[in-house]
């Protein structure tokens, strides 16, 4: 059965554009990107806090250096595939082990927060973080969304949004628990994981109302702006065919051997 299409989003209309209720028309030099940005999520304009907290996250997650996204785009921008071919290859990097861990824990955010009930106390919160952490550590598995490999003594973009966060007064339950797993984490393995960029944005993204299933698209936004950036200079460098030195790849197969078969019938 073909189902008709329903959103609560947008209509498009003759003369105009309803956003969440509101003509596009007035919205056009009143209010930010970042504050389309809330409306589409939300349903609503954010407040000043809400702003200053989603702009923080944007700026922080727009650029990272030379890393694993940009290398791809740049990579294909120097073997002459369109900008938004180049663009895309670096956004679809974004996954599991670089930039996109903040789904999942987004996701157990949420589930934790739902076991440890409504208005839970810190005891309450401490018990599921402890039971979780424990779970992940018997099973041999990854804390998702703490610790970075580039910044072992704690991220320090994920310490400027959580400081943030408490000053703007949108820290709320999510925010919380993430420090309790952090703290959890340090008292059942001995070892101190602070959050990670990734980790803090899910919380701070969930205290803003964002739902767990929005956290890669919103980390992807600002870094599209970042990699298209990467693209450009890569393509105002010059660079065609960026491949690695042969001096840097290590071979690990045959010796140098012939083709020649060695016997009849073999």
């Amino acid at each position: 059965m073909n189902t008709p299409w329903s959103t609560a989003i947008a209509r498009v209309d003759v003369d105009d554009v309803l956003v969440r209720g509101y003509p596009l028309s007035e919205l056009v030099g009143e209010v930010s990107f970042v504050d389309m940005v809330f409306l589409v999520h939300t349903g609503e304009l954010p407040g000043p806090h809400q702003r200053r907290m989603l702009d923080a996250v944007f700026v922080t997650l727009i650029e990272h250096g030379i890393s694993p996204s940009t290398i791809i785009s740049r990579e294909l921008a120097t073997c002459g595939t369109p900008m938004q071919a180049a663009i895309a290859g670096g956004v679809l990097s974004i996954a599991d082990w670089h930039g996109g861990s903040g789904e999942d824990l987004a996701e157990t955010l949420v589930v934790l927060l739902e076991r440890a009930g409504d208005e839970a106390t810190d005891e309450q919160v401490d018990a599921v973080a402890v039971e979780y952490v424990r779970a992940r550590r018997g099973a041999g598995m990854r804390f998702e969304g703490f610790g970075h490999p580039q910044h072992p003594e704690g991220d320090p973009r994920a310490g400027t949004l959580l400081r943030l966060a408490d000053e703007c007064g949108t820290a709320d339950d999510a925010t919380r628990l993430l420090r309790t797993l952090a703290a959890a984490i340090t008292r059942e393995t001995g070892k101190t994981l602070p959050p990670n960029v990734t980790g803090a944005v899910a919380a701070v993204l969930l205290d803003l109302g964002f739902s767990w299933r929005a956290m890669r698209g919103l980390v992807i936004a600002p870094r599209t702006a970042g990699l298209t950036a990467h693209v450009v200079e890569e393509l105002e460098q010059g660079a065609r065919w960026r491949h690695a030195p042969a001096d840097e790849i290590e071979y690990t197969g045959p010796a140098l051997r012939s083709p020649a078969r060695k016997g009849a019938g073999t």
